[in-house]
């Protein structure tokens, strides 16, 4: 049976390619549109059996994009499941109003998915079959083993083995051919003086007639004999010769596949060393890739004093970083520590601390730190969103790759930049703790050399 294909249309990536591997999980081939442009130019060449569209893109929207496919006769047929964070009655109503068939929310759960793909007939329960049903057990495909130097040894002794088993077995067989020839040879003249000598008797030949009969006979067995010992010599030296021809033969082919198996080794060397230099090209390069990806990541560390470390805005920041690793082959851990900065702060009506005007002096400041001084737990940091992303995430489950988040309150909070000494208004300060208020990203590899 042919693949049930999809169309994911976001200008979102990590969307995509979260929405993809959710997909490839039922066994769905996934093809990837970033404008409702794309995917109208895409339904020209391509047909697809289910569509999930984002609704707020560039340039042409979800909604937009929905009615342009029900509005053509070829694709007017294909079901049309918006894909958004949008909620409500109202939008739902719009989008079915055009044409679409329900609504999921960008971060669904697997089993709402699988139930809608198996309201479409794209999916089907697989305990719905009956014990009667026969299965395939599919093993892993068998892996070829490196060939090494003792390989090539080992063939050149098994080949030199069979031909000389050949060269044995064709003398053996000659031979026995050769005295059978005599013996049946030998059988013929025996027969014949036998047969010779009963019909002498038959006609009852007188004694002499018998004693010259005799030695006629005995002539002529001496003759026979001379004529198989005369033929068995030049068959005996035949079979030398013969035998001396495939001797030389055999340590030819002996030679020949020595200098065979010479020459293979020395291109499995040469092979070996060309693999080894690829192998550190690519290691070095994808080392670059990374520590450029790590780099880039802490230039846009810091977080604004109002806002969480790990909020809706980290999510899209840390899927991109993930799969950017996952696409370079990483396996291991990225660590992120959060450090928080020590701010200059006054307090309103309410006690709550807020950031002190700017151009104030400094000695207005009615607290210097930061409001989670005292936290070091991960959920003080994080919005809900932010724990489901974890948690659900394509890009975390079933990975190589693992977020290790580490959590510094005030007391092991290393600042990046030293603060001033003497700092004469908020604003010098506060510049400072604002670089110090950051994320910090590593990778911990989980490949050891």
């Amino acid at each position: 049976m042919a693949l049930k294909r999809a169309l994911v249309v976001d200008d979102s990536k990590v969307a995509r390619v979260t929405l993809k591997k959710q997909l490839e999980r039922y066994n769905l081939q996934v093809e990837l549109a970033e404008s409702g442009e794309e995917a109208l130019e895409l339904l020209k060449i391509r047909s697809v059996d289910v569509i999930f569209m984002d609704h707020i893109m560039p340039g042409m929207d979800g909604l937009e994009a929905v009615s342009l496919i029900k509005s053509d006769a070829r694709t007017a047929t294909i079901p049309v499941m918006m894909y958004t964070s949008r909620e409500g009655e109202v939008y739902v109503s719009e989008a079915r109003a055009l044409g679409a068939v329900g609504v999921l929310p960008k971060q669904v759960q697997p089993g709402v998915l699988f139930g809608m793909l198996e309201k479409l007939g794209l999916v089907r329960d697989r305990r719905a079959k009956t014990n009667g049903d026969s299965g395939e057990a599919h093993g892993d495909a068998v892996t070829g083993r490196p060939r090494e130097d003792g390989d090539d040894k080992q063939v050149g002794i098994e080949i030199s083995a069979v031909v000389s088993r050949i060269l044995e077995d064709q003398h053996s067989e000659l031979r026995s051919e050769i005295l059978t020839t005599n013996k049946n040879f030998a059988t013929q003249v025996a027969n014949e003086v036998h047969n010779q000598l009963r019909e002498d008797q038959q006609f009852g030949l007188i004694e002499n007639e018998l004693v010259r009969g005799s030695r006629r006979r005995w002539q002529f067995l001496s003759a026979a004999l001379g004529i198989v010992l005369l033929i068995t010599g030049v068959q005996f030296l035949q079979l030398r010769t013969e035998r001396d021809y495939f001797a030389q033969d055999l340590a030819d082919t002996r030679a020949a596949l020595e200098q065979e198996r010479l020459a293979s080794i020395s291109i499995s060397e040469q092979l070996t060393a060309t693999a080894n230099t690829a192998r550190s090209l690519v290691d070095e390069a994808n080392s670059e890739l990374l520590d450029t990806l790590i780099r880039e990541m802490n230039e846009s560390g810091e977080i604004p004093f109002d806002e969480l470390p790990f909020n809706d805005a980290r999510v899209d920041e840390i899927g991109w970083l993930v799969l950017r690793l996952s696409e370079a082959g990483f396996q291991g851990a990225v660590r992120i520590d959060s450090y928080l900065g020590e701010f200059c702060l006054v307090s309103d009506i309410s006690g709550v601390y807020q950031l002190q005007e700017p151009d104030q002096p400094f000695t207005t400041c009615s607290f210097i730190g930061h409001p989670l001084d005292d936290s070091s737990l991960q959920g003080d940091r994080k919005t809900p969103s932010f724990e489901f992303f974890m948690a659900a995430s394509p890009l975390f489950v079933d990975s190589d790759i693992e977020l290790d988040i580490v959590i510094h309150d005030r007391s092991n909070s290393v600042p990046l930049v030293p603060y001033p000494l003497n700092p004469e208004t908020v604003g010098d300060w506060n510049r400072v703790a604002a670089q110090n208020n950051r994320l910090e990203y590593s990778l911990v590899s989980a490949v050891q050399d």
